[in-house]
């Protein structure tokens, strides 16, 4: 496996992710405790305000259809000259890609990627590792140049990627806190900089809630989740009892209007979501317990899409992502890009094939 410079996990090609099932999270899970004792104090804390919260959350659900769905867009040498073809084809304006730090030296190599797309609206992930967080002056310059090389195309930059998983350098939530200051403390240096966050992963209340219920230094301008549910299967399937799909984004939603750390009608976007296909392998970043059938892939995202879309919460929901054997909506493994039925699922909602008020079959 290829490991990348300032990271401490090997990097799994097939997922596109950092590889730790070697790597032993106890000690960490031990180091992390205070904070989570923080964590569940927070929740206590504010759960009153994020209960009023609940009605008070900031409807920012846009006119068009175009304007709502997005996908995420990866760079790769093997396929980049098809890439503008297949979005046109599907339709899409709204794109996401990730800037990881530890690409810094590539950073022209993306400006081109992102100017093979002319038309369309760009949100950049600044994807950090650890030396983001144990080096607080190498994450502010790394924000100034991501931010400096991409403005011909975009000023918002989502900050951080899954504070709540050590596998993207932060062992606790504190950690995430810490990326959150120090890209307020870039946006002093870059005033035009947009920031999105905080980023977390899955659905998990008390990571949302620490995250942006707090008292620490910095302003959000849009709210960012990577609303992954497919651990319940179907997105009207519910956790805890109590939260399918429509609750989950309300509940981001109401947390965003009880703390203070989102800009006052900052909307939410879901920035990553998808369910991993089966029988695909080391392919999918999750367990075969979580994987589905193209066919079902497909469902879901529409869906998704009907359900985000039906709360009114939502400004952009993008998919993760285009093209990507385990979870995406074009297979390139067979060495041609080959559309799966979740590539027409978005093109038929975006065309208006499909109405987005509709319900799924």
């Amino acid at each position: 496996m290829k490991r990348h410079p300032w990271h401490d996990l090997p990097w799994h090609v097939p997922s596109q992710q950092p590889d730790q099932i070697r790597f032993n999270k106890g000690p960490l899970r031990r180091l992390a405790l205070p904070e989570y004792l923080r964590m569940v104090a927070t929740g206590l804390a504010w759960s009153p305000l994020i209960a009023a919260g609940w009605h008070q959350a900031t409807a920012c659900r846009p006119e068009r259809v175009a304007d709502f769905i997005g996908v995420a867009i990866s760079p790769d040498p093997r396929h980049d000259h098809q890439l503008p073809g297949l979005v046109r084809e599907l339709g899409v304006s709204r794109l996401l890609v990730r800037a990881p730090v530890w690409e810094r030296d590539d950073l022209a190599k993306l400006v081109a990627f992102m100017a093979r797309f002319p038309g369309v609206d760009w949100v950049v992930a600044a994807t950090p590792n650890r030396a983001s967080v144990v080096c607080p002056a190498r994450w502010c310059d790394d924000l100034l140049r991501i931010a400096a090389a991409v403005a011909p195309f975009t000023s918002t930059i989502q900050v951080g990627q899954a504070p709540n998983r050590t596998k993207w350098g932060c062992y606790h939530l504190a950690d995430g806190l810490d990326l959150l200051e120090g890209a307020e403390r870039a946006r002093r240096q870059c005033p035009g900089l947009r920031l999105a966050g905080p980023a977390v992963i899955d659905f998990e209340p008390l990571a949302t809630a620490r995250m942006l219920c707090n008292l620490r230094n910095y302003r959000l301008d849009v709210v960012s989740a990577l609303l992954y549910v497919d651990r319940r299967g179907a997105p009207e399937n519910r956790q805890y009892g109590l939260f399918d799909l429509a609750t989950k984004i309300r509940f981001t939603a109401a947390c965003a209007a009880a703390g203070p750390r989102a800009a006052r009608g900052a909307p939410l976007w879901i920035t990553e979501f998808n369910w991993p296909i089966e029988r695909t392998g080391d392919y999918t970043p999750t367990s075969d317990d979580e994987c589905v059938s193209e066919a079902q892939a497909a469902a879901y995202l529409t869906r998704s899409y009907q359900i985000a879309w039906a709360t009114g919460l939502v400004q952009r929901m993008y998919w993760w992502q285009l093209v990507a054997v385990g979870y995406g909506l074009v297979d390139p493994l067979s060495g041609t890009l080959r559309r799966r039925p979740a590539f027409d699922a978005m093109r038929r909602l975006l065309n208006g094939s499909d109405p987005i008020t509709g319900q799924a079959s």
